[in-house]
């Protein structure tokens, strides 16, 4: 299973955020069929699965001796252009969206999930990419493999 956490870029300032969010992770088609019901762009589409390639290609590749240097603005084997970037207004839409429909609803469509935890995935997400939204921002939900 993979474990999605936020990414936040604004200018050339990338922070990912270490709260995981695993009902979005796991209830991600769920979610998806609600935003189409709902109008608004799928929630997987702001998903970025670079983390998932990398992890990926170095396993087919013989082991180094040197591990690949981070990239400096990352911290990460990868870059600010290797992953991909969604606008912060595009994705609050759906965020919103979706948080809304959970506030008043039960849908089956999720009906096995945590609901106050999805609600709180959604909200953490909320809070973090509003007060960056006016400034132009970008971000994306890092696809990775769950630690543990």
């Amino acid at each position: 299973m993979s474990a999605l956490r936020l990414a936040t870029l604004e200018q050339r300032h990338f922070q990912l955020h270490s709260t995981p969010l695993q009902q979005l992770a796991e209830h991600m088609n769920g979610l998806d069929t609600l935003c189409k019901t709902l109008g608004v762009t799928a929630l997987s589409r702001f998903v970025d699965v670079t983390a998932l390639e990398f992890s990926a290609a170095s396993d087919l590749l013989p082991a180094e001796d040197t591990p690949p240097q981070p990239d400096p603005e990352t911290g990460l084997p990868w870059s600010i252009e290797d992953m991909a970037w969604f606008p912060i207004s595009t994705g609050m839409i759906t965020l919103e969206a979706l948080s809304g429909h959970l506030q008043r609803n039960r849908p089956r469509e999720v009906s096995g999930a945590n609901h106050a935890q999805l609600l709180d995935a959604l909200a953490f997400c909320e809070t973090q990419l509003r007060p960056l939204e006016s400034e132009g921002a970008q971000f994306h939900l890092a696809a990775g493999h769950q630690a543990g």
